[in-house]
């Protein structure tokens, strides 16, 4: 037990510890976690306690071995693990962008196999932290558990050179892992169902020919068209479907809730198009296409044919105890470019703003981008993650999270009436409310028409359905829905 081992020693203390560092801590740590999830703890805080066990362990060992003198023998064993995974992760998170879905942590999950029971973990909760938290934690309890004991039972160390280098490397890896690890959270963002405001609805509340608890919108008058054969195959935005649902229940003869399935459906704005390209669907209705999905069309020898149906708001949205009421067309240009921050350069209180984006193709984020920035570049969008049906993660543009200092944009028609919500404010822009009215005579900055879209030459049925939307009793439907209508109702 004195502090001049031999080298035969000391060689079989690196063997031992060095397989106990690879396969018996490890399996210790997996089989502590498996336990501790049965106790309904989260996989993170079950991992991070798991973990915890290898400080005792480290003592025990430090009791149990004759130490080697020297730092590098004693410690070496149990550090290089560390090191080998803290260089893998960083490596990973710098190819990956700290993107969770990225194939590159695949590789990194292979690459750690002896915490495979923990891979299966993060694979199956979507909580990728845990597989480097597990060999983090426990390898680090492990050598404080050694530097314990050997302080403890007084075995010392002759020999410390080298020792500022690897305990400088180690602290350098674990900066650079906790910096990653924030530069990821800045972008990302936990959705919390009673806080988010999304762009979906139930298409069962707004079915057509439901016999019961249907939220469709019934003709003010008896129909002054019928179609009962042949019918337009309808698609469009979410927030539009309300509209043509309501005028396929009232118009469409013939079919009823089991049979009308192939003509009406609501794939949202980016399916929307892409179904009405590839001839799957005969009318959309939509906001205007992208510059994307107008090549698209061309691509495919199409052009697309756009007719305004309703008017419509681009509103920005806010918590109401947001104390800020309005803002300019500049500062939310400057707000979405990064250059603003803080909700107290635009007159509100001292909090940072949350900055929320809707998906590329979206009928909200293509306004965004032609109405509102034009050619000034928007900031990153924030994200989520959220866990896959069979395990893994999928990474998309995180839903607004109505929180005080968040800030959104949507369709007044989403935010006021499909998704209304009594903690929600709908901003004014350039001091004018979006409003019915102000929507009607243009004064409201961001206006934009909801569109019937046909791609190439229209059917006959498809045409005279257009034509009743435009007719005094279609728009009559669009108003009563919730719009502004683009012609008289009279």
């Amino acid at each position: 037990m004195g502090s001049q081992e031999k080298p035969v020693g000391n060689k079989r203390y690196i063997i031992e510890t060095s397989l106990m560092a690879i396969v018996g801590l490890p399996i210790l740590m997996q089989v502590a976690v498996f336990t501790i999830v049965q106790l309904s703890l989260s996989e993170l805080l079950a991992s991070a306690l798991a973990s915890l066990i290898t400080l005792p362990i480290g003592y025990l060992w430090a009791k149990k071995n004759n130490l080697p003198s020297s730092f590098f023998a004693r410690y070496l064993p149990v550090l290089i693990p560390l090191i080998y995974c803290l260089l893998l992760w960083s490596l990973a998170m710098f190819i990956g962008k700290g993107d969770f879905t990225h194939s590159v942590f695949e590789y990194f999950m292979l690459l750690i196999f002896p915490f495979l029971g923990t891979s299966l973990i993060a694979i199956f909760t979507g909580q990728l932290w845990i597989t480097i938290l597990m060999p983090l934690v426990g390898y680090l309890c492990f050598a404080l558990g050694l530097a314990i004991g050997t302080k403890k039972l007084g075995k010392n160390m002759n020999v410390t050179r080298g020792r500022l280098p690897v305990l400088g490397l180690c602290s350098a890896l674990l900066i650079l892992t906790a910096c990653q690890g924030y530069q990821r959270e800045t972008h990302l963002v936990t959705e919390n169902s009673a806080l988010t405001v999304n762009e979906t609805i139930s298409l069962w509340d707004y079915a057509p020919f439901k016999k019961e608890g249907s939220r469709l919108t019934a003709l003010s008058s008896p129909a002054t068209i019928n179609i009962d054969n042949e019918w337009p195959r309808v698609d469009g935005a979410t927030a539009a479907y309300p509209i043509y649902a309501s005028a396929v229940q009232a118009l469409y003869q013939g079919l009823d809730y089991n049979s009308v399935d192939p003509y009406i459906a609501s794939r949202r704005t980016p399916e929307a198009y892409k179904a009405l390209i590839a001839g799957k669907t005969d009318l959309i209705f939509a906001a205007q296409p992208s510059e994307q999905q107008k090549k698209l069309a061309a691509e495919n020898g199409l052009t697309l044919t756009m007719v305004p149906l309703a008017q419509e708001a681009f509103v920005f949205i806010a918590n109401k105890d947001n104390p800020v009421k309005n803002l300019s067309v500049e500062q939310i240009r400057a707000i979405y470019a990064g250059q603003i921050n803080n909700w107290q350069e635009v007159g509100g209180e001292n909090w940072d703003i949350i900055g929320y984006q809707r998906p590329e193709g979206s009928g909200s984020q293509t306004t965004m981008l032609a109405k509102v920035m034009q050619e000034t570049k928007m900031r990153q969008p924030l994200e989520s993650e959220v866990a896959a049906g069979m395990g893994g993660l999928i990474r998309r543009v995180a839903n607004y999270q109505n929180t005080t200092n968040a800030l959104g944009y949507s369709f007044r028609y989403y935010a006021s009436q499909m998704n209304h919500n009594d903690q929600l404010q709908l901003l004014s822009v350039n001091g004018i409310a979006p409003t019915p009215e102000n929507i009607r005579n243009g004064s409201y900055p961001f206006s934009v028409n909801v569109y019937m879209i046909t791609a190439g030459q229209p059917t006959p049925n498809t045409q005279k359905l257009m034509d009743w939307f435009l007719s005094p009793q279609g728009q009559k439907l669009v108003e009563d829905v919730g719009y502004v209508p683009v012609r008289p109702t009279k």
